[in-house]
């Protein structure tokens, strides 16, 4: 199945709310989407929390990993 292409501003708008569904993660504030080049991973793109806000951090940090790896089965970047 081919993965539906995004915008890095439209997969982090996804990925971000996606977050803030997950248990103690509602106040989640920022994530940013990096870009992978390597052409020898399996996805073109990476996951991380910057701003966990209120929510503890390491949750925010699981559950972005949980997230990530949920959405890298539906999404890539486009290419710039």
């Amino acid at each position: 199945m081919a993965k539906t292409l995004l915008s890095i501003q439209d997969l982090q708008a996804r990925a971000l709310a996606a977050i803030r569904t997950q248990p103690g993660c509602s106040d989640v504030r920022n994530i940013a989407i990096n870009r992978v080049t390597d052409q020898r991973a399996g996805n073109n793109w990476s996951m991380c929390v910057l701003s966990a806000g209120a929510a503890d951090a390491n949750t925010a940090a699981r559950a972005a990993l949980n997230i990530q790896n949920a959405l890298r089965h539906d999404y890539d970047l486009t290419t710039d």
